[in-house]
């Protein structure tokens, strides 16, 4: 399945907001367990992930005003979006991402070489303009 197979709210959701599937499942995983806060070395534990990483996803979802971090140390994380939009999308890419995984991940998995694509043709040579000398 391609990204065609899902729908455009989550699409648009993953281009904006997730660069990885580490990043979404801190995200779905704070997500399915509202009731509580979280640490970097929590969520490493559960997702068995390294606590930089954790809180590295972490604090680009709490940027992305996807979660919201005490003050306390260490931070602790809740999940709240910041608007109803998001919520909803990510409802739906919830049921999306356990219904139709593989396609979920390789619309994630295909952003990157577009991203790369871009940048590396920023660095193709191109010829010289002369500007009106013969």
């Amino acid at each position: 399945m391609t990204g065609a197979a899902l729908p455009q709210r989550v699409q648009r959701f993953l281009m904006t907001h997730v660069d990885s599937i580490e990043k979404l499942e801190v995200l779905l995983l704070l997500r399915a367990r509202t009731e509580r806060q979280w640490t970097a070395s929590e969520v490493a534990l559960e997702l068995r992930i390294t606590e930089a990483s954790a809180s590295a996803r972490l604090e680009d979802l709490a940027s992305s005003r996807l979660l919201v971090g005490d003050r306390g140390t260490p931070v602790a994380y809740r999940y709240s979006p910041a608007s109803s939009e998001d919520v909803r999308s990510i409802a739906e890419l919830a049921t999306c991402y356990s219904e139709r995984r593989v396609s979920v991940i390789t619309f994630i998995f295909s952003k990157p070489q577009e991203r790369a694509r871009g940048f590396a043709d920023a660095f193709l040579i191109r010829p010289r303009k002369d500007h009106g000398e013969d």
